[in-house]
């Protein structure tokens, strides 16, 4: 991991004299987001350009955590953290940062995305070199499915820091992402492993790549195993076991995976009528809320569940199963492009229970759940 010596000290109080400003709420919106901008501006100038006061990238990430409490739903604070979260190698904080940002921010200001990565380009122009802006850049295209935009930033960073773990792990999950230059995409990820082989972050970012990039069952669950084990237990960690699982044909397995990453991301379970053959439920989702849905089968039966959304507000679901017992049987996670959907012959009459939400529970809009 990049190490976390940064000289600073002089700006905390300034710092936390501001968050207590925001915490106050002030009434002009506007002018708060153009004070934290101006904040964040001056953060990481000073993480850039002060080599007389040494602090660490972990206070940042504090600094920054304690402007997304008092402006929750502001661009900057997130942005901050994220850059924070990525200098101290915790990338799988950062994804979860991001899908914050689309579950609470994205609503507020539809514009988030722009904002960003305007921010950066603004920072770039003035300082190419920058790493903080450089890192920060090329993970926001990343994580915006801009994989050739990323590789373009990385290669810069890879030859002013050859030896940066984020650089090669992010060069080469884009690689294998975009579905270009793959062996040049496996050597950047070694190499990165190389680096950093204790870091159960690392291992996320590779399991990742081996499930939505190249294909590799085995080697995703192996590194999805290890982050887990080393304490990354997510609801991505759980969606790429699950993954796994279902490559091997363990459906009850891939479905109790599915079931974990539902315990972590569900704050609400709405129960809703009963969803019965040829019909179809519309669903309200926000961040946080899956629904519970009963249906009656009987044994032999095929069952057959689609999900949708035709307002295209929401783009990714995900749904399992539940056995009257409440064991799950079945879960889906990227059938029909990013949808779920499945067909399962039940083993048994009775009432089993369907939940879904959007995949981590961060969208809002409209989810159609139809039964044939």
């Amino acid at each position: 991991m990049i190490a976390a010596e940064i000289r600073l000290s002089h700006f905390r109080a300034g710092a936390r004299d501001y968050c207590l400003g925001l915490a106050r709420r002030l009434p002009d919106a506007d002018a708060t987001q153009r004070r934290t901008s101006h904040r964040h501006r001056e953060l990481l100038g000073a993480l850039r350009h002060s080599p007389d006061i040494i602090v660490r990238y972990d206070l940042a990430l504090r600094e920054f955590s304690c402007v997304i409490d008092a402006d929750p739903t502001g661009v900057e604070g997130y942005r901050g953290r994220i850059e924070a979260e990525l200098l101290l190698g915790r990338f799988s904080d950062s994804v979860r940062d991001y899908a914050r940002v689309t579950a609470y921010v994205e609503p507020v200001h539809p514009d988030a995305q722009s904002t960003i990565l305007g921010g950066y380009a603004t920072r770039l122009k003035l300082a190419p070199d920058d790493l903080p802006a450089l890192t920060g850049m090329s993970f926001a295209r990343w994580w915006y499915f801009d994989y050739t935009g990323a590789i373009h930033v990385l290669n810069h960073l890879v030859q002013l820091r050859p030896d940066d773990v984020f650089a090669n792990l992010f060069r080469g999950s884009s690689r294998l992402l975009k579905g270009v230059s793959n062996d040049a995409g496996v050597i950047d990820i070694e190499r990165a492993l190389a680096l950093d082989p204790l870091n159960a972050h690392v291992r996320y970012v590779v399991a990742d790549a081996y499930t939505y990039g190249l294909p590799d069952p085995e080697r995703a669950f192996s590194e999805a195993m290890l982050a887990l084990d080393w304490g990354l237990d997510t609801p991505r960690i759980h969606a790429i076991l699950a993954s796994a699982w279902f490559a091997f044909g363990d459906q009850p397995a891939a479905a109790a995976e599915i079931a974990k990453h539902f315990e972590l991301v569900t704050t609400e379970l709405v129960p809703t009528t009963a969803l019965a053959a040829g019909t179809s439920l519309a669903l309200d989702l926000v961040p946080g809320r899956s629904f519970e849905i009963p249906i009656a089968v009987s044994a032999g039966q095929t069952l057959s569940i689609a999900t949708s959304s035709p307002s295209k507000e929401i783009y990714d679901s995900i749904a399992v199963l539940f056995a009257p017992d409440g064991t799950p049987v079945i879960g889906a996670d990227d059938d029909n492009k990013y949808f779920a959907a499945f067909q399962w012959i039940a083993p048994a009459s009775g009432t089993y229970t369907l939940w879904v939400t959007s995949f981590e529970s961060v969208n809002t809009g409209e989810l159609v759940v139809a039964r044939d």
